[in-house]
């Protein structure tokens, strides 16, 4: 039984670990570094309702313009009017090419309008995964309350393993055999 608990409290430990670590990369960063070509946003509005909700964890790869097609979802960097320095994911709407470069018509699923047109420039990717349980994660993270509850766990049970693995004594070690 102590063995099956061990296994457990280590693969809990860890999920907790890499979801700080995760928090922290999403907080730091701001989502402006790809990993592999791979960005990851945290859903903040309403306006692809149903297909994505407020805290949602979307992957995003980067692709080539001409890959993109009307129906795609992607992240872009606002540029215009209300969207200046946000970014936005929404569903392509129109896709036209004026002098070799390819430009954008973006409307949110629960948008009554459309967004100012964008170039191939201001596109990070297009959706490639939802992640649910990340998703999750997200949502609970946006409330202060429990980010700093998870975070004082993460951290409280990260050190008191590296501390207790440093402390164990032989005789610990020869009992736990037997």
């Amino acid at each position: 039984m102590k063995v099956i608990w061990k296994i457990f409290k280590g693969i809990l430990i860890a999920c907790l670990v890499i979801m700080l670590i995760f928090v922290i990369f999403q907080k730091v960063t701001d989502s402006k570094l790809a990993i592999g070509n791979i960005y990851v946003f945290q859903v903040a509005t309403e306006s692809m309702t149903p297909e994505y909700q407020v805290g949602d964890i979307i992957v995003v790869k980067k692709a080539d313009a001409s890959k993109i097609e009307v129906g795609d979802d992607v992240t872009y960097l606002g540029k215009k009017s209300d969207l200046k320095n946000k970014k936005i994911t929404h569903r392509v709407i129109t896709k036209n090419k004026k002098e070799d470069k390819y430009y954008f018509v973006t409307q949110g699923i629960a948008n009554e309008n459309a967004d100012p047109e964008i170039s191939e420039d201001d596109i990070y990717g297009k959706v490639a995964y939802h992640a649910i349980i990340l998703s999750f994660i997200g949502r609970i993270m946006m409330n202060p309350i429990a980010y700093y509850v998870i975070f004082i766990l993460v951290a409280a049970s990260f050190s008191y393993e590296t501390i207790t693995s440093f402390l164990v004594k032989k005789d610990d070690i020869d009992e736990e055999e037997k």
